[in-house]
């Protein structure tokens, strides 16, 4: 561990990536104190001042309050729900999630175990390879659910209609994407320039991040589920408070995550 407070490092916007990365590795190997199981942060209600792109009109929408998890869904956390025998309890999932998951003889996350994928199952990185039915299913299991489009981009958006977490301009090194870090994910939480109005992290870059609204009609188990935010491998016309894209819910990418939202308290 460098010598400098690993807190200090991860919060200055000035440090290195390559400093930031190699406290948060250090901090995987002896159990990441940032990952705390039903972490959130309350969002009130109030406007989004929602665009569909950066170019688009601004419309005003009331969105109630709920909280949003600081982090993306980590490899460490995911382990919990496998541990729990999550895949075994149809309790947990939608019926077309378990008519899937039997099907395919679906027991843990695509890549999960592999040898050539041990750079992305570290502890502190994103889950990813998780289709929208296991994302579901981990969220019931941790007594949440996936948040809403609105609710993801109010998060991002804060009280003001920027097209950044971090505001209207363009910060190559505020996120995790093609032109900056490796080209796979990285720890949660090493991009301080990204943090959002409310103090959430990675929201743009990353991982694209499931929710619950389903787009146009693909295969036997339902409409495309949106996703937001943009990945590790986009580019940065892609990224952004207004990135979106769709997939079909049985989709498991490499670049496809899930963040927990929950109601009120």
């Amino acid at each position: 561990m460098p010598h400098q407070p690993w807190r200090t490092i991860l919060a200055d916007k000035d440090a290195s990536l390559e400093l930031r990365l190699a406290t948060a590795v250090e901090l995987a190997r002896l159990g990441d104190p940032r990952i705390v199981l039903g972490d959130r942060i309350e969002i009130p209600a109030g406007t989004l001042h929602h665009k569909d792109s950066k170019e688009s009109a601004v419309e005003a929408v009331t969105v109630e309050a709920f909280a949003l998890a600081a982090y993306p869904v980590t490899v460490g956390e995911y382990a919990g729900f496998i541990a729990a025998d999550g895949y075994e309890d149809a309790s947990l999932w939608s019926s077309e999630g378990w008519s899937w998951r039997l099907d395919e003889d679906i027991e843990r996350p695509r890549f999960w175990g592999e040898t050539e994928w041990a750079a992305y199952l570290v502890p502190n990185h994103p889950v990813v390879g998780v289709s929208a039915f296991e994302a579901e299913a981990y969220a019931t299991f941790r007594a949440a659910r996936l948040p809403t489009e609105l609710e993801w981009e109010r998060a991002a958006r804060g009280k003001d209609a920027r097209d950044y977490p971090w505001g209207d301009d363009w910060d190559e090194h505020a996120s995790s994407h093609r032109e900056n870090g490796p080209r796979r994910t990285v720890p949660v939480g090493i991009f301080p320039r990204g943090v959002s109005p409310f103090g959430i992290h990675d929201l743009c870059g990353s991982v694209w991040q499931w929710t619950q609204d389903e787009r146009a009609t693909a295969g036997p188990y339902g409409p495309q589920r949106a996703v937001r935010g943009g990945a590790w491998n986009n580019l940065p016309w892609s990224i952004g408070c207004s990135g979106k894209n769709a997939y079909p819910p049985l989709a498991r990418f490499s670049n496809l995550g899930v963040r927990l939202a929950f109601d009120p308290q």
